[in-house]
C-alpha cells in the first residue's frame, strides 16, 4: 500500500509572515494592512488577532497612516534607523531620560540611538561624532540655553545637521528641554517637540513630555521606513 505523504500545515502566524515577506521583499519596509490582508485572504477579525499575536512576540512592527501598516521586526540585511543625539553635557540627566523613553522603539527594531557617551575609550572624538552624524537618518537637537551657547553643538553639529535636512538625507527634530529663545535660531523653522514646543522642564510629569517626544520620533521613523 502506498503511504500518503503528510502535509505540513502552516500556522496562521507563518502565513502572515510569509505574506509580509513577499510584499516587502523580505526587507524592513512597512506594508499596508490592506495589502497583507488581501494576500492571506482573511476577514478583519482573524487578521487583527494574528497581527496582535505577532506584535506581542516582537516579530512585526506596526505603523500609522490611513488603514495602518506592518513590517518585519527583523529582516535579512535590515537595520534600524540611526538617530544622532546632539546635546550639551549640562543636560546629561535629561538626555538619559530621553534615551530611556526611546528604548521601546529600539526594541521594535525601528531605531538605534547614538550620542557621544558611546565613543569608545581611546577613540578620537571628532571623527567619531562626524561619522555617526553622517550616518544618521534622524537628528535630535536637545535644545537649551547651554546647547545654544555650545560652540561645537551650535556651529558644527547643528550646521551640518541642517544641511543634511535640506538635502533630505536626514530629518532634524528640535527637542525643547529648557526655556530659551530658540524661536530666534536657525532651526526655528522646524517642527519642535514636545507638542507646541513646550519645554520638557515645564511639565509637571516629565515622563509625559518624553513620551510625547518618543511618539513623534516613532511617527517620523515609520514615515522614513515606508519611503
Amino acid at each position: 500500500m502506498k503511504r500518503r505523504k503528510s502535509r505540513i500545515r502552516r500556522t496562521y502566524a507563518e502565513m502572515f509572515l510569509d505574506a509580509l515577506k513577499e510584499l516587502s521583499g523580505s526587507e524592513q519596509k512597512l506594508v499596508s494592512n490592506s495589502a497583507v490582508r488581501d494576500r492571506v485572504g482573511w476577514d478583519d477579525g482573524r487578521y487583527a488577532r494574528v497581527r496582535r499575536q505577532l506584535v506581542d512576540e516582537n516579530k512585526v512592527i506596526v505603523g500609522r497612516g490611513y488603514g495602518g501598516s506592518v513590517g518585519l521586526a527583523t529582516a535579512q540585511g535590515a537595520h534600524a534607523l540611526n538617530i544622532f543625539i546632539s546635546y550639551s553635557h549640562a543636560d546629561e540627566e535629561l538626555k538619559e531620560s530621553l534615551v530611556k523613553h526611546l528604548t521601546p522603539l529600539k526594541q521594535m527594531g525601528l531605531i538605534e540611538a547614538w550620542h557621544d557617551r558611546k565613543i569608545p575609550a581611546g577613540a578620537e572624538w571628532k571623527p567619531e561624532i562626524s561619522r555617526n552624524l553622517e550616518a544618521a537618518r534622524i537628528v535630535l537637537l536637545l535644545v537649551s540655553i547651554d546647547f545654544i551657547n555650545s560652540k561645537y553643538c551650535y556651529e558644527t553639529e547643528l550646521e551640518r545637521a541642517l544641511e543634511m535636512h535640506d538635502e533630505k538625507r536626514a530629518r532634524v527634530i528640535p527637542v525643547i528641554l529648557r526655556s530659551c529663545m530658540w524661536q530666534h535660531t536657525s532651526f526655528a523653522k522646524l517642527q519642535a517637540v514636545p507638542k507646541d514646543g513646550k519645554p520638557v522642564s515645564s511639565f509637571s510629569d516629565r515622563d509625559e513630555a518624553f513620551s510625547n517626544v518618543a511618539e513623534y520620533v516613532k511617527h517620523v521613523a515609520e514615515e522614513l521606513m515606508s519611503t
